[in-house]
């Protein structure tokens, strides 16, 4: 196959034309390699030269000569583009079985998929390499399928005995618990079990769980298809199935029988049944996926089970222990147990981030959060020489054409090991562009130098403030929220249709508009600034209003709705905290620490409002007796 630099030599192309993406897409999907050809001509020290090239090869990706792949890679080494085409050069690498180049550039990629990771295991099995083999192992532990390219890899390691029967049994267990009953009736099959699993009884099981009931208790097989059917019964009942374990339990061995209290009580935590930490308590610590091991520490808290929450952070393996979660209830466990001399210096070791826990511990130990002593302003001087960089170059002229989603890989990648001083003078050329996503992207990354007004920018504050004002709400809250919605991107559109600013949901903006008596309401409104934050801060105002003025459930209803906000209060008041910690939703846990976050360093920007975290979090009612009338 003629190279690039051939083909193009054969082409009488304009010099230096401006590269149109949409076209070059086009021509990309229409697999027209001419004209591909033409525009990497034309575009030849341009900043987006290599976006024609990278397309016109990936076209041929099949029959791509391996001279053409490395040119490509050699002249635009360190580039995100450079990145992804040697991830899809692996991919090709691995289904030609070109072990020998495979394992010369993997080592070059930076974030391997699990795919290219088991690929890099084939090669080598091949090369006689016995640490990539090796290195695989833990993926087989998983609940999920695992791609086509890991099944030689777990085939060698069970041949080499690397991967034994227990394993093999664990395995399947964590695939029941999540109800993958294809991929377990296939696994079943390597320990032998016959009939015993196999993917018609789980189907059956899946639905009518306890016709199965109870199973054969002297069996490997029969035990872990009542386990099956232990998790499908708590995902409904958990009572149900604590009942149906202890009327069995006896004819199990002890950890079979452990395990079975733990999944019904993991289940139940998800569901904030009142017995799940007891349940849990019954339960051993083994053979638990992370997310589960997690449930059970938040079951802890919200029974107010300081023993055991200590108990369970303790038994994580260690990774999972330095999560800055585990580190702070680790922390309060041993304060709460009346060991604060040996928890203030955790605490301390925590307090010195401006993160969610860091906050909680900083004023554990007393302090509210101050503004940093310094604030740095990047000089004009590293300003202009952010706007020089190539990445910032091309990110620059990929915004013109509004291709957002490449531009911000390429802002994003040009970050990669900038020092304070250059991330912030890029967080201000981000700004003065109107790049408000990216100027937070690159002042967050920042680690002894901090600007607040870069990481918490206030764009559009006349209209802010005073929308807020006319609702009652606190302004430092609604930026909280904004920022973590939109990041203040305008146009900015989700997966599920919410837009704008406060990425209102098309049935919550009509059902606003109706209330503050818009006529004539189109959904393209909500592209409007003023529009969307004076339909936003309304819904916003409402569900505060109907959930006890409580900031942290409104946040909470705003992400997934007021029913699910209030389903989630506790039998009696609750640490606010505590209640954020066991929002079931990971997403929406994650959305209600950052809001609540970024609230109180908005108050400090804007001069305004509780800087205190705890204050602003409060205390969360106990649930009402009737649940009230949901909101859109």
């Amino acid at each position: 196959m003629k190279t690039l630099c051939l083909l193009l030599a054969c082409l009488a192309l304009p010099a230096h034309a401006r590269l149109d993406l949409n076209a070059m897409l086009e021509a990309s999907r229409s697999h027209n390699l001419p004209q591909l050809a033409r525009m990497s001509e034309a575009t030849l020290g341009e900043p987006l030269e290599m976006y024609p090239r990278y397309h016109w090869l990936t076209a041929q990706m099949t029959t791509l000569a391996e001279a053409d792949a490395r040119d490509f890679l050699a002249r635009y080494a360190d580039t995100v583009l450079a990145e992804r085409f040697r991830a899809e050069w692996l991919k090709e690498l691995g289904r030609r079985q070109n072990w020998a180049s495979y394992a010369a550039e993997y080592p070059r990629l930076e974030n391997p998929t699990t795919e290219l990771q088991c690929l890099n295991a084939q090669a080598g099995l091949a090369l006689g390499d016995e640490k990539s083999l090796s290195a695989v192992r833990p993926l087989w532990f998983s609940g999920q399928g695992q791609p086509q390219a890991c099944g030689p890899v777990f085939e060698a390691l069970q041949a080499q005995g690397k991967l034994g029967t227990e394993d093999v049994w664990q395995r399947l267990r964590l695939v029941l618990f999540n109800d993958n009953i294809d991929l377990a009736a296939a696994i079943a099959t390597q320990v032998d079990t016959g009939a015993a699993i196999n993917a018609k009884q789980l189907a059956q099981l899946r639905t009518q769980p306890e016709k199965g009931w109870p199973q054969a208790a002297d069996s490997r097989a029969g035990r872990e298809t009542a386990l099956y059917i232990l998790t499908r019964v708590a995902r409904t009942a958990p009572e149900r199935a604590a009942q149906l374990l202890a009327e069995e339990e006896t004819r199990w061995p002890e950890a079979d029988r452990h395990y079975g209290w733990r999944l019904i009580g993991v289940l139940a935590a998800k569901k904030h049944h009142p017995q799940a930490n007891s349940w849990l308590a019954r339960g051993g610590r083994e053979g638990m996926d992370a997310e589960s091991r997690a449930w059970s520490i938040r079951a802890g808290l919200r029974a107010g089970d300081w023993k055991g929450v200590l108990e369970r952070i303790d038994a994580l393996p260690e990774q999972e222990r330095q999560d800055s979660a585990w580190r702070y209830w680790r922390a309060r466990a041993i304060r709460e147990l009346g060991r604060a001399t040996e928890a203030n210096p955790l605490l301390a070791n925590l307090a010195s981030g401006n993160d969610f826990y860091s906050l909680l511990a900083r004023e554990d130990l007393g302090t509210v959060l101050e503004p940093p002593a310094v604030q740095y302003q990047a000089s004009e001087d590293e300003i202009r020489l952010v706007q020089l960089w190539p990445a910032v170059k091309r990110a620059q002229a990929l915004f013109q054409q509004n291709w957002r989603t490449e531009a911000v890989r390429e802002w994003n990648w040009a970050m990669r090991g900038q020092s304070d001083q250059m991330l912030l003078a890029a967080a201000e050329f981000a700004r003065r562009q109107g790049w408000y996503d990216r100027a937070i992207f690159s002042a967050d990354r920042t680690r002894q130098l901090h600007n607040l007004s870069l990481r918490y920018p206030v764009p559009y504050r006349d209209i802010v403030e005073k929308q807020a004002a006319s609702e009652g709400l606190d302004p430092a809250w609604v930026y909280g929220l904004m920022r973590q919605e939109s990041r203040f991107i305008v146009e900015a559109k989700s997966s599920v249709g919410a837009s704008g600013l406060m990425q209102l949901m098309p049935a919550t903006a009509k059902w606003i508009a109706g209330k503050l008596g818009i006529k004539r309401f189109n959904q393209n409104d909500t592209r409007d600034i003023r529009t969307n934050v004076t339909l936003g801060s309304r819904y916003l105002q409402v569900i505060w209003n109907g959930l006890n003025e409580s900031q942290v459930m409104a946040s909470a209803a705003y992400n997934a709705g007021p029913s699910r906000a209030r389903a989630w209060q506790a039998a009696q008041p609750l640490d606010a905290a505590i209640y954020i910690e066991n929002i079931p939703f990971s997403e929406t846990r994650d959305y209600v620490k950052k809001v609540m976050t970024n609230a109180v360093h908005y108050s400090q920007v804007l001069g305004t409002g509780q800087t205190s975290l705890k204050a602003r979090l409060g205390k969360i009612p106990a649930k009402p007796g009737n649940g009230g009338t949901d909101i859109p």
